[in-house]
């Protein structure tokens, strides 16, 4: 993902809808040794930036949905 130039805007947008969903008063540390607290607005925009963090940010959320895929469906009967 990080390989690439520009992100799919689709993508993007799916990825902040998801981080709106964050509560305004959370925030992440985000980073290794030089580490930034950041609230969801910062991550959003990193993301709409397309930043390095941004697009970690973007990496880790799709790793996330595609595991989804990985989950037993829950049977009626």
């Amino acid at each position: 993902m990080t390989d690439q130039k520009e992100i799919d805007t689709e993508i993007i947008n799916l990825v902040v809808a998801r981080l709106k969903s964050i509560p305004a008063d959370a925030h992440l540390s985000v980073g290794g040794d030089e580490a930034k607290t950041m609230n969801s607005q910062d991550l959003i925009a990193e993301v709409r930036q397309q930043s390095e963090i941004g697009k970690q940010i973007v990496e880790s959320q799709l790793f996330f949905l595609r595991s989804l895929g990985d989950l037993p469906i829950e049977s009626n009967a």
